[in-house]
């Protein structure tokens, strides 16, 4: 280990002396200046650990040292050695940047005690100055950060008050990037969201991140729709400390919506307008209007008009998929009988059924209570579940359609693959109506449980099956369940079936995730 070194400067040598053999006793290396311009001849030369300087000297006395030292007592230790009665030029060394003082004459216990004190108060120094550097560094980066970021971002404490903002902010907001913080963050956001609603209010509250809101910001006269996430801060011990929210413009993205629906609007109505004539000519001919037909004609006739009305039904969803994103999907609730519903979309698929030699089975009850529905919205929602059951059941399976009331969801929750619905926006407890379609078809790979409920998508599998389809009857059928306040999730095993639970609440909680 390496012996720390120790300069003395002291011009009585008899001091020096003694102060060199205590030391070098202690285990330090000593070196000696005779006066003020030595001692500052050898600090410019050579590395000390630590320096004892005598107040009086000839040429430059201990202040006068010090003084030209000036920054550079920063990166050193300096004990001053001092008679007595000259104490308080002693505290005004140590004003100049002294570590410590001790009055002669002293033991050599006491002066041990100072210069190990004034070493370990030098290590910890040294130590809190470097740190000061990393956090100037890091507040530097991060300052950089701030300012080069596309996003805005408001930061508050643990009251909602606004403590930080970056330059995108400022500039958004047409309000000054150095502007007196400490106000609300009300205040500062305008918005059509109440301020309790705020993401930044919202993980104040419940100590969890808030992610994916959509809300608008009212600036000068005009709208900015943003897509905002907030997170919690935490400090060092734990404790709660305030908010980040980041908000993204996305202003573009509403108008490339605004585009896509009326290009998806234009789509449908020019597909619908030729199949309304090939269905009307279809029919023409099955209805032997132009003409006697035979079966066999009759039976490709039944099939071109079955295959048209699948694709009216493909553009349908496609239709209301996006009526429903862009909120004008147009809902009529009503009491209904769900158990006629059923029975209705049941009975719809009994000829597909036979065709495809699958047995079907339905347990119904009919006392089931009264529900608040979309009864037209509902029945497709059904139709698309039977159907996709009879598209992805081989020859020879089943069906199963069950319905019954559960008022314990602690069992049916974990049946909810991850990925479906995020952990806040499922009911712990309630009263539910609960339907099942389960089937004995080709199954659903388990890590697509959770999105295939998703514009777009279908089971890797369930591409392989006997029909393939668009991947948005199922997307359509996760809208009308969440603008019910429902769920709707799907359980499979690979070759031995699957079964799609819809969860119907008897108190309507409005849709899922509001």
């Amino acid at each position: 280990m390496t012996r720390k070194r120790i300069l003395i400067v002291d011009d009585e040598a008899d001091i020096a002396l003694i102060l060199k053999l205590q030391l070098e006793d202690a285990g330090y290396d000593t070196l000696r200046a005779k006066d003020g311009g030595e001692a500052l001849e050898l600090l410019n030369r050579e590395l000390f650990s630590l320096v004892l300087l005598d107040i009086k000297l000839p040429k430059l006395d201990g202040i006068q040292v010090l003084e030209h030292l000036g920054p550079a007592l920063q990166n050193m230790a300096v004990v001053m050695m001092t008679a007595h009665g000259s104490e308080d030029v002693a505290v005004e060394s140590m004003k100049k940047g002294a570590l410590d003082y001790i009055a002669k004459p002293f033991s050599a216990e006491e002066l041990l005690k100072k210069v190990e004190r004034a070493l370990e108060f030098d290590k910890t120094r040294k130590a809190n100055y470097l740190l000061q550097h990393q956090l100037e560094d890091e507040r530097k980066k991060m300052a950089a950060i701030l300012a080069g970021m596309a996003d805005m971002m408001v930061a508050t404490d643990r009251d909602g008050r606004v403590n930080r903002i970056n330059r995108a902010t400022a500039e958004a907001l047409g309000v000054d990037p150095d502007l007196p913080l400490g106000m609300p963050v009300e205040d500062l956001l305008t918005t059509d969201l109440p301020p309790d609603r705020l993401p930044c209010k919202v993980v104040l509250r419940t100590l969890s991140s808030c992610l994916d809101v959509s809300y608008s910001i009212h600036v000068r006269g005009r709208v900015i729709p943003v897509l905002s996430s907030a997170t919690p801060l935490f400090g060092a011990s734990g404790k709660l400390v305030g908010s980040v929210e980041i908000l993204r413009d996305i202003s573009h993205l509403k108008a490339l919506e605004k585009e896509r629906e009326e290009f998806v609007s234009m789509l449908t109505h020019d597909l619908k307008t030729p199949l309304t004539a090939v269905l009307g000519s279809v029919d023409l001919v099955r209805e032997s209007r132009l003409g006697a037909i035979n079966d066999e004609q009759k039976e490709y006739l039944d099939s071109a008009t079955e295959s048209c009305g699948e694709i009216v039904e493909m553009i349908d969803n496609l239709l209301d998929v996006y009526r429903f994103e862009s909120g004008k999907m147009s809902l009529a609730f009503t009491e209904e009988d769900l158990a006629a519903i059923l029975h209705k979309s049941f009975s719809s698929i009994r000829v597909l059924a036979v065709r495809s030699d699958i047995t079907l089975s339905a347990a119904i009850p009919d006392d089931l209570p009264l529900l608040r529905l979309d009864r037209n919205k509902v029945g497709r929602l059904f139709g698309n579940l039977l159907s996709n059951a009879i598209k992805f059941t081989e020859e020879g399976g089943k069906i199963a359609l069950s319905a019954g009331l559960v008022n314990n969801l602690t069992e049916i929750r974990r049946h909810i693959p991850p990925g479906t619905y995020q952990t806040e926006q499922i009911p712990h407890r309630g009263s539910f109506v609960m339907v099942e379609v389960r089937d004995t078809g080709i199954g659903i790979p388990k890590d697509a449980l959770g999105s295939i409920f998703d514009k777009f998508v279908q089971a890797r599998n369930r591409r392989e099956g006997k029909i393939k389809g668009t991947g948005l009857g199922l997307a359509f059928c996760r809208k009308v369940m969440d603008a019910h306040g429902g769920l709707l999730w799907a359980e499979s095993e690979l070759g031995k079936g699957s079964v799609f639970t819809v969860l119907f609440p008897l108190e309507s909680a409005g849709p899922v995730g509001a």
